[in-house]
C-alpha cells in the first residue's frame, strides 16, 4: 500500500514534469543546447515513470483476465511506442514478419508489459544503431506460437546467470537498471 500511494504522489508531479518540458522543448527560439537539455529531462522522466511502473507491478501484483489477444498486433504496438518514446531511436528495433493475426489466450495488458519489460532491456543492452528484432512465430503443428526479442548487445555474464530474475539484481548499474524487469516478466509469464 505504502508504494502504491508512493507511485501514486510521485506520478503526478513527474508528469506535469514531463508535459512541461515537452512543451518547453518546441518553444521558438530555444537554443540548441536548452533542447538537448530538455531531451535529457523528458528521457529521464520517463526512466523514473518506468521505474514507478515497475514498482506498481511488483507491489500489487494482479490476477490475469484471460481473453484472446492478437501478440503480433500487440507486438507491433510495443515496437512503435518504443520507437516514439525515444528509447528505440538509436538503435534499429524491427518489427518480424507477422504483424497481426497471430490469436493467443492471455491477459492483455500483463502481455504488454512483459514484451515492453524485454523490449527494453534488449534496448539498454544494444549499442547505437544496433537492431533489435522482435519476432512472432505463428504455432505450427506441435508447436506454440513464439515470441523472440533479440538484441546485439554483450550477453548477460554466466556468473549473473543464476540471478538473473531476483527482484532489484542488475548488471546495468549506473544505465537506469533497477532490477524490477525481468522479475516482473518472470512473475507475469
Amino acid at each position: 500500500r505504502i508504494a502504491a500511494a508512493l507511485a501514486h504522489e510521485i506520478r503526478n508531479p513527474l508528469g506535469s514534469i514531463a508535459g512541461s518540458v515537452d512543451l518547453l522543448s518546441t518553444a521558438p527560439g530555444l537554443e540548441e543546447e536548452d533542447r538537448l537539455l530538455c531531451g535529457i529531462i523528458g528521457r529521464e522522466a520517463a526512466r523514473l515513470n518506468d521505474l514507478v511502473s515497475d514498482m506498481l507491478e511488483l507491489s500489487k501484483p494482479r490476477r490475469p483476465e484471460l481473453t484472446s489477444v492478437d501478440v503480433a498486433r500487440l507486438a507491433s504496438e510495443v515496437v512503435a511506442l518504443a520507437r516514439a518514446s525515444g528509447r528505440g531511436t538509436d538503435v534499429n528495433v524491427l518489427s518480424g514478419g507477422v504483424t497481426s493475426g497471430v490469436i493467443v489466450s492471455a491477459d492483455a495488458s500483463q502481455l504488454r508489459q512483459v514484451i515492453w519489460n524485454l523490449v527494453r532491456n534488449a534496448i539498454q543492452a544494444t549499442e547505437a544503431g544496433a537492431p533489435v528484432q522482435v519476432t512472432v512465430v505463428p504455432a505450427t503443428k506441435g508447436r506454440p506460437v513464439q515470441l523472440e526479442i533479440i538484441d546485439a548487445g554483450k550477453g548477460i555474464p554466466e556468473s549473473s546467470r543464476g540471478r538473473l530474475f531476483d527482484p532489484f539484481f542488475t548488471t546495468k548499474f549506473g544505465q537506469g537498471g533497477s532490477g524490477l524487469g525481468l522479475n516482473i516478466v518472470y512473475n507475469l509469464v
